[in-house]
């Protein structure tokens, strides 16, 4: 049986194809970059979870997605008890101060508030290895259901 070598090789050009596709982007894996955005108009994100590797410089990119609702992304040093005490400090600074809490002790990287349809790119170096809490602090939107989990391996 003769095979030519057109085909053998497209077969090494399709199996190349397909490899480097298998090592692209993984919903969320960071290899250095993330995107994340706002779920429509639902108060939630997508995803709700990422990776990245401990010390590594990450460029996070955060899209609003909403068409009427203001969101911003901010993470915490910590789990839901830290966003829960962030989210309620960040009430209390208000609007003009973005929805951000001037003590920024517990904020590992935040996005400013960005209005609907607008996106913000933010770097940061990954904290050590564990998870962490990601939260809109827009009022009432943790409460919501506007949270995501941020794992350091």
């Amino acid at each position: 049986m003769k095979i030519s070598v057109r085909k053998i090789a497209l077969g090494v050009l399709l199996v190349g194809a397909f490899v480097l596709a298998a090592c692209g982007s993984k919903g969320g894996a960071a290899s250095g970059g993330l995107t994340v955005g706002s779920d429509g108009e639902n108060l939630a994100f997508a995803p709700i979870t990422l990776t990245a590797k401990a010390g590594e410089k990450v460029s996070l990119t955060f899209k609003n997605n909403s068409t009427a609702l203001s969101h911003n992304f901010v993470l915490v040093n910590g789990g839901e008890d830290v966003a829960a005490a962030v989210d309620e400090a960040a009430g209390a600074a208000g609007e003009a101060a973005g929805y951000l809490p001037a003590d920024k002790a517990n904020i590992i990287a935040s996005s400013a508030l960005l209005a609907p349809g607008a996106s913000a790119t933010i770097e940061f170096t990954a904290p050590a290895a564990g998870t962490y809490t990601y939260v809109c602090t827009y009022p009432a939107h943790l409460g919501g259901g506007m949270v995501g989990t941020l794992t350091v391996n």
